[in-house]
């Protein structure tokens, strides 16, 4: 029985130590008892050069659904990155992922010197929480126009634009800002609308205006305002 014990906790630790972002192969190694990476597994110099192991294993994870292989916001920034560029060689005109990279950008940057500073580890860990929320919700979406014979162009592109968003602030995104207190919504109001040092953080013409807390209010000026921005940023 205790044998029998040792092995099911063996499994269940090579399980949670299957995928994720490795820092070299010889940790990989030593952690797993593997000499190869699986499928959904990178090291992090893969992430940082755009190898073809993270390419791979970015479109293993999506076509299997696994987006908790990406733990930090920088991980899925890079595989918006990835993925906006595989979409744009099919010809997709989709803009969202375009925007999920964005925002994850100024999220990440949040987190560094010296914005880190001058923003409260209650607000960081909002800001993860979303960005993990968002992600993880749209992957089924993302898969499904990533294997889609269908390319969606012109006003499908808009359409399919619309519907991510409306999910995002209706849905994906809502939890966040129903729970959160009022002195945090305050501050993200002060970072969205640029004020004070969040104003080399935020471009004046992306400045938000109106009531964060409402979901209407965000979709507005996702569509309106963000989407229009981003898609010519990233022309």
């Amino acid at each position: 029985m205790r044998w029998k014990n040792l092995f099911i906790i063996i499994i269940i630790f090579s399980n949670s130590v299957s995928a994720k972002e490795w820092r070299n192969l010889k940790t990989y190694q030593k952690t797993t008892q593997k000499q190869n990476l699986s499928s959904s597994d990178w090291l992090k110099s893969d992430r940082l050069k755009n190898t073809l192991v993270w390419q791979r294993a970015n479109h293993y994870n999506l076509i299997h659904n696994l987006p908790k292989e990406y733990s930090n916001i920088n991980q899925r920034k890079a595989f918006y990155m990835w993925l906006y560029n595989e979409l744009d060689k099919k010809g997709h005109e989709v803009v969202w992922v375009k925007m999920a990279h964005y925002i994850s950008t100024k999220l990440r940057t949040m987190e560094s010197f010296p914005f880190a500073i001058f923003t409260s580890k209650r607000i960081l860990k909002y800001a993860n929480s979303g960005s993990e929320l968002v992600f993880n919700d749209a992957f089924v979406s993302l898969n499904s126009i990533y294997q889609s014979h269908k390319i969606f162009t012109g006003n499908n592109a808009v359409q399919w634009d619309r519907d991510m968003l409306y999910k995002e602030q209706y849905f994906w995104i809502a939890p966040i800002y129903k729970t959160m207190d009022e002195r945090s919504l305050k501050k993200f109001q002060r970072i969205a609308k640029g004020t004070f040092l969040y104003a080399w953080v935020v471009p004046k013409a992306i400045r938000f205006k109106g009531n964060l807390s409402k979901a209407e209010a965000r979709y507005k000026y996702a569509f309106d305002t963000l989407r229009a921005y981003c898609k010519n940023r990233y022309k």
